[in-house]
């Protein structure tokens, strides 16, 4: 949240626990794997949202053109626009938009990557602020005035879909309000960032605390990191950044309340909102209750990692939050440091699409086995670098495709583990230089201390 200062009553912050340590040799190879991952990702999800250089596939006037692609009996199709192309028996056109901005936004998460695609990046931001009322090409949502107040503008939805009726859609107005700043704020233009204040004035008279109650904790969460994202990036001494910490403050306590009274939640989004607010909160009693709340998190996640198959599933979603709690350090942390990067590593080489572009002999990932040689021979120059999920999940969701969203969530987990691997020291295992009271483990025969 916005930086609060320092009381003169209050006690220094308590000295950051040691970074975790691993076996150097093992620390270079696995950064240098996920690395190659993530650049393969982020070439794939260049493609997707229209931005790749030269690309000619896909109309330039459609937003995040390369949204889903079919592998089951549409073989070979791609779905483009949330207003008319998607399968309306699992998607919905809000939907489709909030898969699209995520992926944007996950796209900028990558600074170095947005710079070498400023130009595509720039031309979608100008979409999202094109004409009121005027449905955008690609999206399928719109923005409109609300009937109260002045000036306030909220994303909405044609619902049902077809029937012409528009009707705010909070998810996918918050979805926006995020790309806006994130890529914005990458891009260096101010400017962009100062449009979302009339979109959160929006949001405020829309999704008032009475109405917090009817939404999944998840999607709650979703919310909570987005806004906390969007007030660690605007001007700390705006008055929107004073508008933004008021309503954060509020859905903060809502979410911790909730978090603890019911054992059983859990949210990805939610806990890298927990571990955002912590490290930037400066007063001593609200950084000791949100620190206690991350380590809930952790101990959470370590109950529930045995209760689902995640050695042999997609994970990228819950490793998109479990990577930043990570930072925080402490006794939780080092724990699950070597689950972390085997679940992120298993990942890459279970679920990426690799080698469909070297031919009939290269030497193809299980995932790209699974898309199939005559799909590679025509589409494996853009399907590079994309994530396929594993069959359980597609057939929870009743689809065999390649989504945006399947590829934007590992892109985000892969940023962030290797912000993780970044934290960790390398050390050789053989110099004596770990620490004899840290806890171990063991991750591709490469020790894992818990501190030095």
């Amino acid at each position: 949240l916005i930086s609060e200062p320092w009381s003169s009553a209050e006690a220094k912050q308590p000295k950051k626990p040691l970074p975790v340590a691993v076996e150097a040799r093992f620390k270079d190879r696995i950064t240098a794997k996920l690395e190659k991952s993530l650049s393969e990702a982020v070439t794939h999800l260049a493609f997707a949202l229209g931005v790749a250089d030269g690309q000619k596939i896909f109309p330039e006037d459609v937003f995040a053109p390369g949204y889903e692609f079919d592998l089951g009996d549409g073989a070979g199709k791609w779905r483009s626009r949330c207003e008319h192309d998607i399968d309306t028996s699992r998607d919905s056109s809000s939907l489709c938009a909030v898969h699209k901005l995520q992926a944007l936004t996950a796209f900028c998460e990558i600074d170095s990557v947005v710079e070498r695609h400023r130009s595509g990046v720039t031309g979608l931001l100008r979409r999202l602020l094109g004409k009121r009322e005027a449905v955008v090409a690609g999206l399928g949502i719109k923005r409109s005035l609300l009937p109260v107040g002045n000036s306030m503008e909220a994303w909405m939805a044609e619902t049902p879909q077809g029937s012409g009726v528009f009707d705010v859609a909070i998810t996918a107005h918050v979805a926006a309000m995020l790309a806006l700043v994130q890529c914005g704020s990458a891009l260096g233009d101010r400017d962009m960032l100062g449009e979302a204040n009339s979109w959160f004035a929006a949001l405020e008279k829309a999704y008032p605390r009475n109405t917090w109650k009817h939404q999944s904790f998840h999607l709650n969460g979703i919310l909570w990191e987005s806004l906390v994202v969007i007030s660690q990036k605007i001007r700390s001494d705006s008055s929107f950044a004073d508008d933004i910490r008021d309503f954060t403050s509020d859905l903060e306590s809502y979410m911790q309340a909730v978090f603890s009274e019911d054992e059983q939640v859990w949210s990805f989004s939610a806990a890298r909102a927990a571990v955002l607010s912590w490290s930037k909160a400066t007063k001593t009693t609200r950084r000791k209750r949100l620190a206690s709340v991350v380590d809930e998190y952790m101990r959470r996640w370590i109950e529930l990692m045995p209760k689902f198959s995640f050695n042999v599933s997609y994970s990228c979603g819950p490793l998109q939050g479990v990577a930043p709690l990570l930072l925080k350090r402490g006794d939780q942390a080092a724990e699950l440091v070597g689950s972390t990067l085997k679940l992120m590593e298993k990942d890459v080489d279970l679920f990426q699409v690799l080698g469909a572009t070297g031919g009939e002999s290269a030497s193809l990932s299980l995932a790209a086995e699974r898309v199939g040689q005559q799909i590679l021979r025509t589409h494996g120059l853009v399907l590079e670098g994309a994530f396929y999920r594993d069959e359980a999940q597609l057939k929870s969701e009743k689809r065999a495709t390649l989504r945006v969203d399947d590829t934007a969530q590992c892109v985000l987990a892969l940023s962030r583990v290797l912000a993780l691997l970044d934290d960790l020291v390398g050390v050789d295992v053989g110099d004596g230089a770990r620490g004899g009271e840290a806890s171990s483990g063991e991750v591709d025969g490469a020790l894992v201390g818990g501190e030095l």
